[in-house]
């Protein structure tokens, strides 16, 4: 199953995945999140939940923390910058108007994960993440930032040996809010499982935390119906003018 996809013609597209129940009104609607991108797409998902889900199921560790800060910033420094035209996840949940919940971790919890990262981790995370940020400032390109976006069910080689790599930032940064997701979509199911008529939960997480989100759902006995391609933002960004 793919979640993300990355092609030449098309650009960097997001998968919008349907799961159905058979004998049961509740879906479940995943958007796999990619957290930079052309505004249109934040625009496009915030449409979609507004008009299509009674419930919205949103990632975001809480605030308070500067480890989870730094992760961050890799990205959100590249907002609005003038060669790349993308800007960094914008979708305003309060405006909504249906209700949201956050599982995530909240900023004092990842805090202290991210302080009890082993010291070579952190070393690591100090040097690479500014010289990210700055090469991709000065030199960065959309077509390299899409370079390893394409996201599947199953783990790339080169997504292996970043786990290997750096072992306590993957249990931090995706392991441990894996749980959390899983547990919210679970209590979701049982809540709303028994409700009569059409439910639809909205699931809006980054990419890679939908794998754990469609096992989930699959051993709840649910199954991707149908799926919906929005464009993240294309490799080559339009000629203006």
């Amino acid at each position: 199953m793919q979640f993300i996809e990355v092609t030449g013609l098309a650009g960097v597209r997001s998968a919008v995945i349907r799961f159905r129940r058979p004998g049961s009104g509740l879906e479940f609607l995943l958007f796999p999140m990619i957290h930079l991108g052309e505004a249109r797409f934040y625009r496009e998902v915030t449409s979609r939940l507004r008009e299509r889900c009674d419930l919205v199921v949103a990632e975001g560790v809480g605030e308070g923390s500067p480890g989870a800060d730094a992760l961050v910033a890799s990205y959100a420094r590249l907002d609005g910058h003038e060669r790349l035209g993308l800007v960094v996840q914008d979708i305003d949940f309060d405006s909504l108007g249906v209700p949201v919940i956050n599982p995530d971790m909240s900023g004092a919890e990842f805090e202290r994960g991210f302080r009890r990262l082993p010291l070579q981790e952190r070393v690591v995370l100090a040097a690479v993440v500014p010289a990210m940020v700055a090469g991709m400032r000065v030199f960065g390109t959309r077509r390299y930032l899409a370079r390893h976006l394409t996201t599947e069910d199953l783990l790339t080689d080169a997504e292996e040996a970043a786990q290997d790599a750096l072992p306590g930032l993957d249990d931090l940064v995706l392991r441990r809010r894996d749980r959390l997701l899983t547990r919210a979509l679970t209590d979701a199911h049982r809540a709303w499982e028994e409700r009569s008529g059409g439910f639809t939960i909205g699931v809006v997480y980054g990419a890679e935390h939908m794998r754990a989100a469609s096992r989930t759902l699959t051993e709840l006995g649910y199954h991707a119906a149908d799926a919906e391609w929005l464009t993240v933002f294309l490799v080559e960004p339009p000629v203006s003018g």
